[in-house]
């Protein structure tokens, strides 16, 4: 117990609550329902992300192609569905965005594999590939015209309760699927062979490898579930906003791969856990939107927010390499 009461996914949740205790004492409309249920739901996408994004850091690998995977999937498929006159549901966008996803990352693992380059370079030259690849061949403008099936997919709530601001607010259904998924994440980390494969890897690889590890498939299937993942981010992004943007996301792989960081994702590998990463995403939500609440203008959010990011993430590692020196020291 004395564990997790020391753990960094417990700092990240007191500072949240901290955060969010003293945002609603200067604006009380923080802690309304529309606006909590609106603070999920504009976390869940990023969340998607995020446990995308966990995989590649425990395995000491860095990723940053996955929101122009989130962008090109979700866009390639929302033209396929169209020039076949689809008028179904989300459910078929998320069967060929996740597949395209998976697809796309695991290829760029067995790149990375095959010709011995860092998965980081990789990823770089890939974000620009996919991007002009979305541009060039699918096109530039925002895409408006939805099926029917996917039109009321934006107000789809498990329940609705009253709200004195917006007169009711509801939890999108789409947290049933971030649920499902960190679950099923969870179980990969940690009851697999390639969960056990991911921070053997990211602790010490040649340690890894003499362990029987087999190294390049597990990098191929982490890039591979971070595309799908993607994936499944961008097309519940574009379903809530109503409408498909080539150039979704672009700018904010950043922004994700802070958030997993800060809740306690090592950036050199070996550690990570699923609740840090939610976390991580929901404690950056609440400092974004928070901001708004208290009356900080745009010029200055993202200057504090990285201030913040800065503080956050620099004193944990402060301290463990204090705590190592005095442990040298004293040995």
């Amino acid at each position: 117990m004395k564990g997790v009461f020391r753990s960094r996914e417990f700092m990240v949740f007191l500072i949240l609550i901290l955060i969010s205790v003293i945002i609603g004492i200067k604006n009380q409309f923080f802690f309304s329902a529309a606006t909590i249920f609106d603070l999920i739901r504009g976390s869940m996408v990023f969340c998607f992300m995020a446990l995308g994004v966990l995989m590649i850091l425990i395995s000491g690998n860095i990723d940053i192609s996955f929101v122009a995977i989130a962008a090109m999937t979700s866009y390639a498929t929302h033209i396929l569905l169209l020039h076949f006159h689809y008028e179904g549901g989300i459910l078929s966008y998320l069967l060929i965005a996740t597949s395209l996803g998976f697809s796309i990352g695991f290829f760029m693992g067995e790149i990375s594999n095959r010709f011995q380059l860092p998965v980081f370079f990789v990823s770089l030259g890939y974000q620009t590939l996919w991007y002009g690849f979305t541009l060039f061949f699918l096109g530039r403008n925002i895409n408006f015209k939805l099926p029917k099936g996917l039109v009321g997919y934006y107000s789809r709530f498990l329940f609705k309760v009253k709200d004195p601001i917006a007169g009711e607010a509801g939890l999108h259904v789409s947290v049933i699927y971030l649920a499902v998924l960190a679950l099923f994440i969870y179980w990969l980390l940690h009851y697999t062979s390639f969960g056990r494969g991911l921070y053997a890897i990211g602790g010490n690889r040649e340690a890894a490898i003499r362990a029987g590890f087999n190294i390049k498939r597990i990098t191929s299937f982490a890039l591979a579930f971070s595309g799908a993942l993607s994936a499944i981010a961008g097309v519940v992004q574009n379903a809530y906003s109503r409408s498909f943007n080539p150039v979704l996301f672009m700018g904010q792989d950043l922004d994700v791969i802070a958030a997993v960081v800060l809740g306690g994702a090592a950036i050199t590998g070996g550690r990570g856990s699923v609740i840090g990463a939610i976390l991580g995403v929901l404690l950056i939500q609440v400092l974004n939107r928070g901001l708004i609440f208290i009356g900080v203008s745009a010029e200055w959010q993202r200057m504090v927010t990285g201030l913040v990011l800065i503080v956050f993430i620099s004193v944990p590692v402060l301290m463990e390499k204090r705590r190592v020196h005095r442990k040298s020291t004293f040995i």
